[in-house]
């Protein structure tokens, strides 16, 4: 049994994180063992701003649909629209993201090698739900001169 309130540090944690970054796509870098790991974080606040500074041309548009129809094309027809839409959205945002962090940060995200892109739930220091920030999630793996024997 507890007596008082209780404190959640983790929503403490993303609500000053989110106070302290004025950045409108966060950018944080790590190395360990050789591989290189970028994370790209745009928070809900700040969704309508990057829609607003970057926006991705007719061609890049059309480029990132149909990339996106080609990586689905074999399990399109078994998707619901549901999915069919959020497939879309998804790749939309992660390429309007990658164009941004190209203008602002010259990272180049055909370099690397593994991407990841996931939603993280936001909090206000209240505790209400305030929407979800869109991490994505870089691995540059610099290839090793192995020979197999």
């Amino acid at each position: 049994m507890s007596v008082g309130k209780k404190k959640n540090f983790m929503k403490e944690s993303q609500t000053h994180e989110m106070e302290q970054n004025s950045k409108l796509v966060s950018l944080s870098e790590r190395q360990e063992g050789g591989i290189k790991t970028i994370e790209l974080t745009l928070e809900p606040d700040k969704f309508d701003e990057l829609g607003s500074k970057c926006r991705l041309s007719y061609e890049e548009y059309c480029d990132t649909i149909n990339k996106l129809l080609e990586e689905e094309e074999s399990d399109w027809h078994e998707l619901r629209m549901k999915d069919m839409v959020n497939l879309t959205r998804d790749a939309l945002i992660e390429a309007t993201m990658l164009k941004f962090a190209k203008e602002e940060y010259q990272i180049n995200s055909e370099q690397y090698a593994a991407k990841d892109m996931n939603y993280t739930k936001r909090y206000a220091p209240g505790g209400q739900f305030i929407g979800e920030a869109v991490v994505i999630t870089m691995a540059l793996i610099p290839q090793m001169n192995i020979t197999v024997r």
